[in-house]
């Protein structure tokens, strides 16, 4: 069929009203350059002139887990349209972007699959007693994938020619697609450019190194979704803070975000805790409790140390993330919960696994999406210092203290350091040293005496610690010496009192390198 043929079908198939707005809408989106206002008055004309009301249009998330309404007719409040969500083949939306058909419903009170999510036809038309009300879903398509759906309403004494009307829609799609697709990755893009802004989610994530900017990166692509995250890296390499990360780049902003450490609960606590308990489930429960799945809503829930639940409430764990239901402890009413799920373990749960300390099933029903967090010595020297000064600042102002730099030993000390606790442990160094800090410096005698010693290991003979953090003084003496006169020796000897010959015989011997202060 030729393009001439094409069109003169869907001349002969539709009124001059439905063909004037195609047109319409083709001008209207053609320039558009504000997708967030051009798409919305696409459904407004819809209402307007073809009596369609309540216009969504819905988008798969980008883990294909949910469909979510993203574009919505004016008058549907935020809240009705947080609540349009449909995994695929659920409900008509789902059912429709599932199998990529459109659907007609002639009275959406006497069909079970229509779910009204929204809740805003209760009450209205399609109930008892009043004037049935007719619902058509189409899926989107752009080329040959499926990037979701738009759906109207429609009284059913208004319709003349359902099959009509469901074509009609049809081809406002085929209009609609590269832009709701434009649209998607505009929203993308922002999300990752503000998250990225001073004071953005991730200011907290903090380094420019290729592999934290991976781990933003993924970050940004699951954030939007409602798939179950496990974070894993060694302790103190920034998993809770990551946890956060996701919860702000979410639809999920607005609600909790509930913590537990699976590691610090006693045993006989731990279901109490995640699940709640019934007045008088045990001993010392005096009071109904809400667990951290229930209080936290349609927010977050982060489980970190997950690799340290025990056997048995692995077990229960499993069954809830599967049903997403629970009953408290000592009750029998089912609850069942909207929160996300992100995970965090320092431990190789693989491997766990394989002792058979983790259940096989629940690690699989975790790692749906993993992000490894990279430990610190593995990011450079650019990423330690950008976290040095970060907390430097941030101490400085919580102690009411002025910090204006680090001397160039403490730089070498702070770069040159293995970091076996990571993020954490340069958190707490960093905060010891600002506590520590006269005259506005922070010299390297204030930094911990491990990181003296791994600077000045590797010129150690057999003498003790003393001998070791003497040798660092007089280096740093020495380095701040030449660093103000400039790599000068003689000037840098007087400054310290010294002869130049003797501070010579030091350089040689502390390996100082004075010309890269000239």
């Amino acid at each position: 069929m030729d393009a001439k043929t094409a069109a003169e079908q869907v001349e002969t198939r539709f009124s001059p009203e439905q063909l004037a707005l195609l047109a319409k809408i083709a001008l209207h989106l053609a320039p558009a350059e504000d997708l967030g206002a051009a798409l919305p008055q696409v459904l407004e004309w819809l209402a307007q002139k073809c009596a369609m009301s309540r216009g969504v249009i819905a988008l798969m998330n980008e883990d294909g887990s949910e469909l979510q309404a993203a574009i919505t007719v004016s008058g549907i409040s935020a809240a009705s349209s947080g609540k349009m969500r449909y995994r695929p083949g659920e409900g008509i939306t789902g059912t429709v972007f599932a199998e990529g058909q459109p659907l007609y419903v002639p009275d959406v009170a006497s069909d079970p699959r229509f779910l009204d999510r929204s809740g805003l036809r209760r009450g209205g038309a399609g109930t008892a007693g009043r004037e049935p009300l007719s619902f058509f879903c189409v899926p989107i398509r752009c080329g040959d994938v499926r990037v979701g759906t738009l759906s109207v309403d429609k009284r059913q004494a208004l319709i003349r020619d359902a099959d009509q009307e469901l074509a009609f829609l049809q081809e406002v799609t085929v209009l609609l697609a590269p832009f709701v697709q434009r649209r998607r990755l505009e929203d993308r893009l922002t999300l990752f450019q503000r998250a990225r802004e001073p004071g953005g989610a991730f200011s907290k994530l903090i380094g420019k190194s290729n592999l934290v900017m991976e781990v933003q990166k993924l970050i940004s692509k699951v954030a939007g979704t409602s798939t179950t995250v496990l974070l894993t890296g060694e302790t103190g390499t920034g998993k809770g803070v990551a946890a956060e990360v996701i919860h702000q780049l979410s639809p999920r902003a607005n609600h909790p975000f509930v913590e537990v450490n699976c590691g610090a609960i006693p045993e006989s606590l731990l279901e109490s805790e995640l699940f709640g308990h019934e007045k008088g489930a045990f001993t010392g429960a005096l009071q109904r409790r809400a667990g951290v799945l229930e209080r936290a809503g349609e927010g977050t829930v982060f489980l970190d140390e997950i690799g340290e639940l025990p056997l048995a409430a692995q077990t229960r764990l499993l069954r809830v993330l599967q049903n997403r239901e629970f009953e408290r402890v000592g009750g029998n009413t089912t609850l069942r919960f909207k929160a996300r799920i992100i995970t965090a373990t320092n431990r190789d749960l693989e491997a766990a696994v394989q002792a058979g300390t983790f259940r096989a099933d629940l690690f699989y029903r975790l790692h749906v999406f993993p992000i490894n967090l990279p430990p610190l010595r593995e990011r450079g020297k650019a990423d330690i210092m950008l976290l040095a000064d970060f907390f430097c600042q941030s101490f400085s102002h919580a102690m009411g203290r002025e910090i204006t730099r680090m001397d160039t030993p403490a730089i070498d000390m702070l770069t040159s350091y293995h970091w076996p606790g990571n993020v954490r442990e340069l958190e707490n160094v960093l905060e010891r040293a600002v506590l520590l800090a006269d005259a506005g410096v922070i010299h390297g005698h204030h930094l911990p005496p491990s990181l003296q010693l791994n600077r000045y290991a590797a010129r150690q003979e057999t003498r003790g610690d003393f001998m070791t953090l003497v040798r660092g003084f007089e280096a740093e003496l020495i380095t701040d010496a030449l660093k103000d006169s400039r790599g000068n020796q003689s000037e840098a000897a007087r400054r310290l009192g010294l002869t130049k010959r003797i501070i010579q015989y030091k350089i040689r011997n502390l390996g100082i390198d004075y010309q890269r202060f000239h």
